[in-house]
């Protein structure tokens, strides 16, 4: 091998690596504040003898845990591909339910519509989904979320837990806020879809 083809195999790795840097940074920017949870959930989790307390809380870990996996690969799959496909956010939001409903709230998405979203905007939807869920991650009993992707992308949670949500608004300041007087909460938002994705 000539000393130039090693100098161009030397600098391809140097920018795969920095390509891939900047993608876990990223990542890691993007998912901060869950991970300080995590780290504060499983300092609890060791400390506590209670066995009740540790499943509940293991819930929880697996929970945000599921959430930053599959936040990450969101990042990942629209650095490589230029966008998210509905079916991506699916299975993301599907894989976060199923983890709900076994921590012991019933939890479903239904998700209308195909194609393919931006990266901002799978993340938007997903983020929304999150942020209710931890803040009503001790009293949840039950989350609806609908999703219907057409020429805007619209969101809609019904929630069933004792946490008031409204002040979900100053992080999502187009989001929608009511309560019926069953005390079920529905939260939405709409998102315009972006041309050319």
């Amino acid at each position: 091998m000539s000393i130039l083809a090693a100098e161009k195999a030397q600098h391809a790795r140097w920018l795969k690596l920095t390509e891939e840097n900047r993608l876990y940074d990223m990542m890691e920017a993007q998912t901060a504040r869950q991970i300080a949870m995590l780290r504060d959930l499983l300092a609890e989790l060791q400390k506590t003898e209670d066995p009740d307390r540790a499943r509940h809380l293991l819930g929880q870990v697996i929970i945000i845990g599921t959430y930053i996996k599959r936040r990450s690969n969101l990042i990942f799959v629209g650095e490589q591909r230029g966008a998210i496909s509905v079916q991506e956010l699916r299975l993301c939001l599907n894989e976060s339910s199923e983890n709900i409903s076994i921590y012991g709230a019933d939890c479903k998405t239904v998700i209308k519509g195909e194609g393919r979203l931006t990266v901002g905007q799978a993340t938007q939807v997903y983020d929304l989904f999150e942020a209710v869920v931890e803040a009503e991650m001790e009293s949840l009993r039950a989350l609806l979320i609908s999703i219907e992707v057409g020429k805007w992308v619209e969101i809609a949670l019904c929630v069933s837990g004792a946490e008031p949500l409204c002040g979900l608004r100053t992080r999502f300041p187009d989001l929608e806020w009511e309560q019926d007087e069953d005390g079920l909460q529905y939260v939405t938002r709409k998102l315009e879809r972006s041309r050319g994705v």
